[in-house]
């Protein structure tokens, strides 16, 4: 005999019920798989974000506002180094190339930021996807994704976040856009950079009268990197791996993560016996139809098969949904992080999201054992008779 013929036979009798069944163990499969997707995208996206920034040097203070600063275009206050410091800096052995960056002003929502052809063109790495470097003060190198062309000009406005005042414009200061950097996924692609000497004179200062937010250094070698680091580290400076900072950060987030896991897992066992007390009361509604087939000859084992064929079919279905739905709620935080900061955050299935599944549907297959054999507990024809 089949039980599948049976299996759907039911469903179409109980379709609704066994949607919404499943509907919960989806619900509650996706906050697992929602956080392990998303806590994944945003470690990979900001690690991708600050490649380019092997080693920062700033005043003392917060390493992780150093980081959020001049890496991911926080408006974070940061104390400012002597200009001096950036041709120390250069001169020094096993620097590769060093970049000034110098925050305080915006076009809307694009932070301005002085600094040099180096930070541009990290070094010569890169190359422009249009247009040429800045070469004079009033030009200008636009992020992927700033709104102005080529050959364009713009007046900068006061301060590094928009407010409800009425917006301060430098109108005795005009950059005109002579180039634009490719796309890379980081708050830089919102980003404008322009000569740090035309920062000074926007705000009435002598060049080389200010210093700079923070510097960007590109050291020769690993070791040389260390050396620097410990060089730039006293009183005065401090000297930080943009990915030591970003392991700290991680190592709260992955905290974060666990919790939430926990959390999944709780509502995922709350689900799974939701399904569970549903086939205890599914064999209840069907038990003299299954004492039935038993009088007709059919085996116990198949009745018991095919109690737990539907069953299990239904926790499957759920956490196939859950699954899916879980990727699709990952897209759309991923999204919504881009849209505010700037980062594209990768989104991917894995194995782990592949586990998680599996641990799923291994707990709601042995769960289905227990309506199904208390399913045959009581004779075919005591229940009948009842």
């Amino acid at each position: 005999m089949n039980p599948f013929l049976l299996i759907r036979g039911e469903l179409k009798r109980s379709l609704g019920a066994a949607l919404a069944i499943a509907l919960v163990l989806a619900l509650a499969a996706s906050l697992g798989v929602t956080v392990s997707i998303s806590e994944r995208a945003i470690r990979q996206g900001m690690a991708q974000a600050g490649d380019d920034f092997d080693l920062l040097i700033g005043a003392q203070g917060s390493p992780t506002q150093l980081v959020l600063g001049a890496v991911y275009l926080r408006p974070e206050p940061l104390q400012p180094v002597p200009h001096s410091l950036l041709e120390t800096v250069r001169n020094q052995k096993g620097v590769l190339w060093a970049a000034p960056l110098a925050f305080g002003d915006r076009w809307h929502d694009a932070p301005i930021i002085g600094t040099s052809s180096d930070m541009v063109l990290l070094g010569g790495k890169r190359q422009l996807s249009e247009g040429r470097v800045f070469s004079a003060d009033h030009e200008a190198v636009v992020g992927a994704s700033v709104p102005l062309g080529m050959g364009e000009r713009f007046s900068p406005m006061h301060g590094q976040v928009a407010t409800a005042d009425t917006e301060q414009t430098h109108g005795h200061v005009s950059y005109t856009v002579t180039g634009r950097l490719p796309a890379t996924g980081t708050p830089w692609d919102r980003a404008i950079l322009v000569p740090v000497e035309s920062i000074w004179k926007a705000h009435g200062l002598a060049v080389g009268s200010s210093g700079y937010s923070a510097l960007v250094v590109k050291p020769q070698s690993i070791a040389a990197a260390y050396r620097l680091r410990s060089a730039w580290t006293n009183s005065q400076f401090q000297g930080i791996f943009t990915g030591e900072v970003l392991t700290s950060l991680f190592a709260t987030m992955g905290e974060i993560r666990n919790i939430m896991q926990y959390m999944a897992l709780s509502a995922e066992g709350v689900a799974l016996c939701a399904a569970l007390l549903a086939g205890f009361f599914a064999v209840s509604l069907r038990r003299k139809r299954l004492a039935l087939l038993r009088a007709l000859g059919a085996p116990g084992r198949y009745v018991i098969v095919t109690v737990w064929l539907s069953v299990t079919l239904t926790i499957g279905m759920g956490a196939l949904l859950g699954l899916l739905l879980g990727w699709g709620t990952a897209q759309a935080i991923a999204a919504l992080v881009q849209d505010s900061t700037g980062v594209a955050l990768p989104v991917s299935l894995t194995h782990h999201e592949g586990l998680l599944f599996l641990g799923m549907l291994a707990a709601g297959s042995l769960i289905a054992l227990l309506p199904a054999l208390s399913s045959y507990r009581t004779s075919a024809g005591d229940t009948l008779r009842g």
